[in-house]
């Protein structure tokens, strides 16, 4: 059965392990899902997404104070044979795109993985036909073929390809994005594969421009320092300034519409992901080397220190310092620290369709374009899309270095 057919009425046979009777959804044929119970705790390592040891005692702790607030809904994936925990499926809800996070216990191996296959077309089947959502989403390995002819089998499409993001078994993986798009949505709203994607700027890749080296101090608790411009750590004040900026803020495309934010908010946002000695988030201050002035920030996002890889980010508050190469400027700064002193192996980034003078910069900057995914936000009346890049140490590295005279990043 393809995921565009209605799932079939369940038949319930008794067996040997038999909490599935009665059960009127997502059951298959193999394995079927259900909520978290305490008890579950006592196979903790077969099911919970984590990579280090965690005691039961522990694990029942978390389902009972932790996974019961979370919003996202975590089922287990149960085989029918003997009630066995096998694995879980995380459903990220952020609104309208609900992602797929399913994990089964390595040790089953090939077996594992078909149980795997088989809770991702349940848990989509169930999203799309049922619960009427637009498009659900699911990142996964490309070396785990037995799950990826098992989903596109059933009509998951294949919308981008990270290259080399995954570090297993001594090798590097790459990650492939899967979506499906709902058919009765798909009628409404046609195909986003068959929208334009506008592009900007040349397209050709501007040398890295080489380190500075300074006749002097470096500016105050600078980290990285280029010819016109410094970063930072974020510090107390900069979110009262963000603040501001955002009350001025001219453009409208960069992040779906305008925002604001409350100065407390964001100064206590900068205090809490600053103190982790692992920090998921990595943020610096863009200052004028010449004046010490804030004009933007970038970031790396969701960094991942396993497989050595992180989202970059960046965005400059200061209409004024757009376009004059600044930008470009801070980027190869931020990637010199991800690649020579974080040690990381890839980036990515993603990019509203509309962003064109972003994906322009990022295509100077030397990245490739991986992929697209859609129906991630409503815009404009319909669900709109990303463009989706990334960049490896290598070829960030075999850039040629040169100056280059300040030039529009679009």
């Amino acid at each position: 059965m393809t995921i565009a057919e209605a799932p079939e009425e369940t038949k319930l046979v008794s067996a040997p392990g038999a909490g599935h009777e009665g059960q009127t959804f997502l059951v298959g044929d193999e394995v079927y899902l259900r909520g978290a119970e305490e008890a579950d705790a006592k196979v903790g390592m077969s099911w919970r997404p984590t990579l280090f040891p965690v005691a039961p005692e522990l694990t029942e702790e978390w389902i009972r104070d932790d996974l019961a607030k979370d919003d996202n809904a975590t089922l287990l994936i149960v085989r029918k044979s003997d009630d066995r925990v096998v694995g879980s499926v995380k459903i990220d809800n952020e609104g309208i795109d609900h992602w797929l996070e399913p994990k089964v216990d390595a040790l089953y191996g090939e077996r594992g993985l078909r149980w795997k296959a088989e809770a991702i077309l349940l848990v989509t089947r169930w999203l799309i036909h049922e619960r009427g959502q637009p498009v659900v989403l699911l990142d996964q390995p490309a070396d785990e073929t037995v799950v990826i002819e098992a989903i596109e089998g059933a009509g998951m499409r294949r919308a981008a390809c990270f290259r080399e993001m995954l570090a297993r078994d001594g090798r590097r993986v790459d990650r492939l994005l899967y979506e499906y798009l709902s058919p009765e949505w798909l009628v409404t709203l046609g195909d986003p594969n068959d929208a334009p994607l506008e592009r900007t700027g040349s397209g050709e890749p501007r040398p890295v421009p080489p380190p500075v080296t300074l006749d002097g101090d470096p500016p105050r608790n600078a980290m990285m320092v280029g010819k016109r411009v410094y970063l930072r750590p974020e510090e107390p004040g900069d979110g009262v300034k963000s603040a501001l900026m955002a009350r001025q803020e001219t453009e409208t495309f960069f992040d779906i519409g305008r925002h604001l934010n409350s100065p407390v908010m964001l100064e206590k946002w900068i205090n809490d992901h600053q103190k982790p000695d692992l920090p998921s988030w990595i943020t610096f201050a863009v200052c004028l080397r010449e004046n010490d002035e804030l004009v933007g920030w970038v970031a790396l996002l969701d960094v991942d220190y396993q497989n050595r890889f992180a989202e970059t980010g960046s965005f400059f508050g200061n209409p004024a310092y757009r376009g004059g190469g600044y930008g470009s400027e801070a980027k190869q700064l931020l990637l010199e620290y991800a690649f020579e002193r974080l040690g990381l192996h890839m980036v990515q980034s993603w990019v509203f369709f509309e962003n064109t003078r972003s994906a322009a910069a990022l295509r100077k900057q030397g990245y490739r374009e991986a992929g697209r995914i859609h129906w991630l936000y409503p815009n404009n009346g319909t669900l709109d899309n990303f463009v989706l890049f990334d960049l490896l140490a290598e070829e960030w590295r075999a850039m040629p270095r040169q100056e280059w005279e300040a030039k529009p990043d679009a």
